[in-house]
């Protein structure tokens, strides 16, 4: 219970000030508070109350190891302060919305978390699982609302977690917990897999757990999101699998089980399957409610082009020309109606040139400057205008993003031949499909570091070459390292392209997609002795990668071990980028002798952490040949009446040409001759 005298404004510790209370402290695990940490520059920390009718015994225990755990996804926890008889728990405080409440607006607008986006979440949170798992941890209540996704960087962050494996789970959210652990049996590492399971199903439907579990039964129903997506539906049923057997053995294996999976090419929302949309939007007068909700992308994709549009005699203002004649308006007074019909006809074929010109990162930004125009439905409106913020608060360029969107439309309905959706009615359709590009994009962009989105672009083909002949001269192969930008870029990309550098404005995001990656790379050259074990101990940076270019002896053939953490991932080429072992998990590889030199071993890390490797190498002289087998005794011709052997024909081999054996003489060395088993037949010379 709350000390009666604690009021918002109390000092704790003489350090932390109680703003407000988080929740109305009905948790096993007391009361949380927002509060301001007076000696940090009034930073906000959260403060659990834990009162003497909790067991405060265990919260010291469970926090003593919370605060060991060093992941960048786990909110750091820091001092345990006793004050009176209430117990305070000290922890970072965390920026973001919980996935409960980014639920809860995607159904005002009649969406959901899509199958590509659901699998980033798994993805980015398993890692953290694992760390935990690892240090006989469990969280032990997963649901949306105890999972946060951060403003700064969008990844998952655990909240309210804190149970030791092997004690009894307190009560957890109800249809999220498994049926174990409601029956009160000891918490395990699978319990969490299983309710992570269960928050992605109610991620991609919008449902509660009990609307998803059939009460019979007792079988999931699966979301419509994950029609078409075969291999994402098999890994989330092993997660909620009520037998054993079938469930994964740890957070590592379900990580490697998603890593393995290809992302979708949809990151984004996706509309719900349970609602109706209309295609023809609402009149402006009338509540803007049906109109803002997103179209059913079935429906979208159905449009095959748009109706032909009935003639007109002064054609339709464009988006851009309508916001030029306010400004001119706004400038100089009010046109006269006949030379503001000139000026429009002649600004309509300049702005149309224009428009389809936008895609080049170069060309000034005016068109994101302007406000949608007033002529589209308010939703449509709204929605286009919270795009520029968010892409002005993302310092994300507006013309290269917008192009990017249009790329991908365009891409999508080829027939359409470049001509982009007007603010035409028979164009709604597209509009909608421009929208929904424009939010999956902007996940993927999302995703990258500030100081590369902010140069989403600017990139240049100058500077790609200049990072890739530093890293060539330091003896990392060109085509490792064009295999190791493009695994990194096939999922900012959403699967397109292949191993090539793909055309404008994609070409931007495989731009990022290389910053990102070789500014974590690190080249360490190995050379090898004949015969001579060498352990190589190193750090793979969070989300890098580092290369071990290793000089074998001509001749000599190569044993390599690698033993690290499940995140890590192994890879080696040959001296001219031939792969010689796919990339997989850590593990045991012997190569025959290599025609140059030399090996090229990739270590990747895929998770938020640096992770510690170990490598073991060893050269490996040539096998020597195994001896010849001595050739079997020939059958020698009876002799003849005087009991002589008959001379052989003319040019067969006398006996001691056929090799046959003879005892030397008398004080003399006979060398060993072919098939003898001599030193020459094992492989070693003489001198």
């Amino acid at each position: 219970m709350a000390s009666p005298d604690l009021v918002t404004g109390a000092v704790i510790g003489e350090r932390y000030r109680l703003d407000r209370r988080l929740g109305d402290g009905s948790g096993p695990d007391g009361i949380l508070w927002l509060a301001t940490d007076t000696l940090a520059a009034d930073a906000p920390v959260v403060l659990r109350q834990v009162g003497p009718d909790r067991d405060q015994a265990r919260m010291r225990e469970v926090w003593a190891r919370l605060q060991g755990v060093l992941h960048p996804q786990v909110p750091r926890h820091g001092a345990a302060l006793e004050e009176g008889d209430q117990l305070w728990l000290v922890r970072d405080w965390q920026q973001g919305r919980t996935y409960r409440e980014l639920l809860e607006a995607r159904r005002e607008r009649q969406l959901v978390f899509g199958a590509g986006e659901v699998l980033l979440m798994l993805r980015q949170f398993l890692p953290v699982l694992a760390v935990l798992h690892g240090q006989d941890l469990v969280h032990g209540d997963l649901s949306p609302a105890n999972l946060l996704r951060r403003d700064s960087d969008g990844l998952p962050v655990p909240l309210d977690l804190g149970l030791k494996r092997g004690e009894p789970a307190p009560t957890a959210t109800p249809g999220y917990a498994a049926a174990e652990q409601v029956r009160g049996e000891p918490a395990e590492p699978w319990m969490d897999l299983h309710a992570l399971g269960v928050v992605a199903l109610v991620l991609l439907s919008g449902d509660e757990p009990e609307a998803l579990l059939d009460p019979v039964s007792l079988a999931w129903r699966w979301p419509a999101a994950l029609e078409g997506e075969e291999p994402l539906r098999q890994q989330l049923e092993r997660l909620v699998a009520p037998d054993p057997k079938r469930r994964f053995s740890s957070a590592a294996e379900a990580l490697a089980a998603f890593q393995r999976l290809e992302m979708p090419e949809s990151t984004g929302p996706v509309a719900r399957a349970d609602r109706t949309v209309a295609l023809v939007p609402q009149e402006r007068e009338e509540p803007p409610a049906a109109a803002a909700a997103e179209p059913e992308p079935a429906a979208a994709a159905a449009v095959q082009a748009p109706a032909p549009a009935p003639p007109v005699v002064i054609p339709e203002p464009s988006l851009r020309r309508r916001h030029l004649e306010k400004e001119e308006a706004a400038e100089g007074g009010f046109w006269p109606v006949v030379v503001a019909l000139v000026l429009s006809a002649v600004a309509g074929t300049a702005m149309g040139w224009w428009w389809l010109g936008r895609g080049k990162p170069v060309e000034p930004p005016p068109r994101a400057e302007e406000p949608p125009p007033a002529s589209l439905p308010p939703g449509e409106v709204n929605q286009r205008q919270q795009l520029l913020n968010r892409l002005r608060a993302l310092q994300v360029d507006r013309p290269w993003f917008l192009s990017l969107v249009d790329a991908s439309l365009l891409a999508q309905y080829p027939e359409r031949k470049g001509r982009l959706p007007g603010e035409a009615l028979e164009d709604a359709p597209l509009r909608r499909v421009w929208n929904e590009l424009a939010q999956e994009w902007l996940v993927r962009v999302e995703q990258l570091p500030p100081e590369i989105r902010s140069r989403l672009g600017s990139f240049t083909a100058s500077d790609w070459e200049r990072r890739r002949s530093g890293l060539v001269n330091q003896g990392l192969s060109a085509g490792v390292l064009q295999e190791l930008v493009s695994d990194s870029a096939r999922d900012l990309l959403g699967g397109r392209g292949g191993r090539e550098i793909p055309a404008e404005p994609f070409r931007q995001l495989w731009y990022a997609a290389a910053e990102m990656t070789l500014a974590n790379m690190r080249i360490d050259a190995i050379l090898l002795r004949p015969s001579v074990t060498q352990v190589v101990t190193a750090d793979v940076p969070a989300a890098g990668a580092r290369l071990f270019p290793v000089q074998v002896p001509p001749g000599h053939g190569l044993v390599l071990g690698l033993t690290g953490t499940p995140l890590l991932q192994m890879s080696v080429f040959s001296a001219d980028g031939e792969q010689l072992a796919p990339r997989g998990a850590l593990r045991v590889v012997t190569l025959a002798p290599q025609k140059d030199s030399p090996v090229q071993l990739l270590v990747t890390n895929d998770g938020v952490a640096p992770a510690r490797i170990t490598v073991s190498l060893r050269a490996d002289p040539p096998a020597p040949p195994s001896p010849s087998a001595p050739p079997l005794p020939q059958q020698l011709p009876e002799p003849d009446s005087a009991g002589e052997l008959p001379s052989p024909p003319s040019g067969l081999p006398r006996e001691r040409d056929r090799g046959l054996p003879r005892s030397p003489g008398p004080g003399t060395t006979e060398p060993p001759g072919e098939g003898t088993g001599g030193e020459e037949d094992a492989g070693v010379g003489r001198p």
